[in-house]
This record gives structure tokens, C-alpha cells and sequence, in this order.
């Protein structure tokens, strides 16, 4: 296990300096008012990247992919890196769209979760119960400013929306 661990350890440190190569040119052509989301491929999702890239040698010089060769310790402990890491949690800002303790609470917030999910597909929305009241909450916003950004955007529909500081998701890359 130990080893398991230092290998990609070492691995990860190796492609450090590449790395900070990167952030300092990204930054140099990033306005600092606004950096944007970055572009998510779609295509990738919940796929094994090892197994995307990686094909036979031969077949992979016909169609011009990438042929990576490793050992199996290495990509099983890759798969338990990603399965332990999977669930993890940061701190971060939600936008809370409802909050009530009346009789028709529940009822209540079921319709905007509901409704909120219709308009915005791709935002997840929260609802929970704290004794006494019902809450529903939307997003998983890294900074503040994503999250003030949301609000104003929505506030025209849900204007006692209001910023929340909780554990969010790790948003999907």
C-alpha cells in the first residue's frame, strides 16, 4: 500500500513544474475582473482516462492516439484515489431560494424545487428540513462572487433569495 501510494506520489510531483508552467501562462492571458468556468468535455465524463487513451500499439498508431504504458498498481491505485475522493466535500456558497416554518412548508417547497429545476437543469437544488423550518437551496459555488453572480441573475424570480455559506459538492470538471 505504501508503495502503491509513493508511486503516485511521484508521479504527481514529476508533473509539477509543467503544471505551474501552465497556471502562469493561463494567468497572463486570463482578465483578472473575470475568469470564467472553465470548458468541460462532456465527452469524458465518468469515463476511465486510461482506458480512452490507451489502446493496442499498433491500432493506436493508425488512428493517432496515445499508447500508455504502466503498470496496473498504478491505474488500480488511481481507481481507489478516485473511489475514496469521490464524495468529498468543500466549503462554499449556496443560494438559498426558500425557507419557511408555516403549515403548507413542505408542500411549498417542493413546487420551487421542482419548478427551479424545470428553468435551471443543470444547477442541483437542495431541499432539507431543519426543525422547524423547510429550505430549499440551489448551486455549488466555489467563490462568493459566482454565487452573488447566480443570485442576480435569478433574483427577478426568487427575490428573498439570499447567500448561504455551507459544504458543497465538488463541482463536476
Amino acid at each position: 500500500m505504501k508503495k502503491q501510494i509513493l508511486i503516485v506520489l511521484t508521479l504527481m510531483l514529476a508533473h509539477l513544474p509543467l503544471l505551474a508552467q501552465n497556471d502562469a501562462a493561463r494567468a497572463a492571458k486570463v482578465d483578472s475582473t473575470y475568469a470564467g468556468r472553465a470548458a468541460v468535455d462532456s465527452t469524458l465524463a465518468g469515463k476511465n482516462i486510461f482506458q480512452v487513451l490507451g489502446s493496442g500499439p499498433k491500432q493506436a498508431a493508425r488512428e493517432g492516439k496515445i499508447v500508455i504504458d504502466q503498470s496496473q498498481a498504478v491505474a488500480n491505485a488511481m481507481s481507489r484515489h478516485i473511489a475514496s475522493n469521490a464524495r468529498k466535500s468543500q466549503t462554499g456558497y449556496r443560494i438559498r431560494i426558500y425557507f419557511d416554518n408555516s403549515q403548507n412548508a413542505r408542500i411549498k417547497s417542493e413546487k420551487i424545487a421542482a419548478g427551479f429545476k424545470s428553468q435551471h437543469p443543470g444547477i442541483n437544488v437542495y431541499r432539507d428540513y431543519e426543525n422547524p423550518y423547510f429550505k430549499v437551496t440551489v448551486g455549488d459555488f466555489r467563490n462568493k462572487q459566482d454565487a452573488q453572480r447566480f443570485l442576480n441573475s435569478i433574483k427577478g424570480t426568487y427575490p428573498s433569495g439570499f447567500i448561504v455559506r455551507e459544504k458543497i459538492n465538488f463541482p463536476v470538471m
